[in-house]
């Protein structure tokens, strides 16, 4: 991942309520695949298998945070079980037709979650971050961000 995606998402992150932050997992894991794969076809191994392992980490958060006092947990459970172990035999059969039945999974449900987490209004989870405004300084051939706000950020006693 690459620093400027790295900061994307930590800007995403800093301002995403409790469903907007699964549709961001959703969006690394997909990434993680995409990498894997491109990683395969241009035949680095040691690539393919790192960013299969990184995938299965964010698919093991969205397993973890599924609440299980809702019905579509079990169903999603099962699924994310199965998407687990596709990107499990990746690596170990050195094929990239599992991460592919696993990336047409995660993205349609991926697309289910982004529908409700635009309907969801509530509060971002993280109070007290910075804010960012971009487009008010140009830099030679890019756009800069500048980060406002509060000196006093964090604890105070």
């Amino acid at each position: 991942m690459t620093k400027e995606q790295i900061q994307e998402y930590t800007l995403r992150i800093t301002r995403a309520n409790r469903s907007e932050l699964i549709v961001i997992v959703y969006d690394l894991a997909i990434g993680y695949i995409e990498s894997a794969i491109k990683a395969y076809d241009s035949h680095d191994m040691e690539a393919f298998s790192a960013n299969s392992r990184y995938a299965n980490k964010c698919v093991g958060d969205l397993l973890e945070a599924l609440d299980f006092n809702y019905e579509p947990a079990y169903p999603l459970m099962r699924i994310y079980v199965f998407v687990s172990k596709q990107i499990s035999l990746a690596p170990i059969k050195k094929d990239k037709e599992t991460l592919e039945v696993a990336l047409r999974l995660l993205k349609k449900l991926r697309k289910s979650f982004e529908d409700i987490a635009a309907q969801d209004d509530s509060a971002p989870l993280m109070e007290n971050t910075q804010d960012v405004y971009a487009g008010l300084t140009y830099g030679r051939g890019s756009l800069n961000e500048n980060v406002g706000g509060s000196q006093n950020r964090g604890f105070t006693v």
